[in-house]
């Protein structure tokens, strides 16, 4: 069983809101981790914890993206205070925790420890996009194919179908560390005929 539940479900149990208010006060069992989601233990939230709570706040289509995605998926990325969370154009919630990125191109979703993460290539820029330092978009992109999440060749149809809004320091490394090699008909080998 999660630790993590939503007032609503709780609610659906059984539990009246003042039930669920009194096992959330300081000295009680639980703690509310999000608006309206619960963290059914008195410990600390593990990062664990709080991606499960994010997507509970987030809703249904909301999905991990950035550092914690590729985190989760093998890449050794440093991971910041923020949770990047991507999620569909009508979602309306906020939370200074959460870094929601609202968008009408929901990612490849890999299934990770009952987590919906975003596909590596896809996880990768939504983060390098967001630096302003073009070493950290190299380690980025550095450490999703050296940990062999995605092929440069990923990375490249990903960057293709993404919106170019910040993508300018992403493109110009990614050119530099892995240019795409097009094969022309010029280039090809040619055969004799016998």
């Amino acid at each position: 069983m999660t630790p993590i539940a939503t007032t609503a479900d709780l609610r659906k149990s059984g539990l009246s809101p003042r039930e669920i208010l009194r096992h959330c006060t300081p000295a009680g069992p639980w703690q509310q981790v999000l608006p309206g989601v619960v963290l059914q233990k008195p410990s600390p939230p593990t990062r664990l914890d709080r991606l499960r709570a994010v997507l509970f706040f987030a809703g249904p289509s909301a999905v991990i993206t950035g550092a914690d995605a590729l985190s989760r998926q093998g890449a050794t990325i440093p991971l910041p205070r923020h949770i990047h969370v991507l999620a569909g154009k009508n979602t309306r919630r906020a939370h200074p925790q959460i870094l929601l990125e609202r968008t009408n191109r929901p990612p490849g979703v890999v299934e990770c420890h009952g987590l919906r993460l975003a596909h590596p290539a896809r996880a990768a820029l939504d983060m390098a996009r967001r630096e302003t330092n073009p070493r950290a978009v190299v380690e980025i992109l550095d450490a999703v194919v050296d940990a062999r999440l995605c092929s440069p060749a990923d990375l490249h149809e990903e960057l293709g179908l993404s919106s170019r809004r910040g993508t300018a320091l992403v493109r110009q490394a990614l050119r530099h560390l892995y240019p795409l090699r097009v094969s022309s008909p010029q280039a090809r080998p040619r055969v004799r005929p016998d």
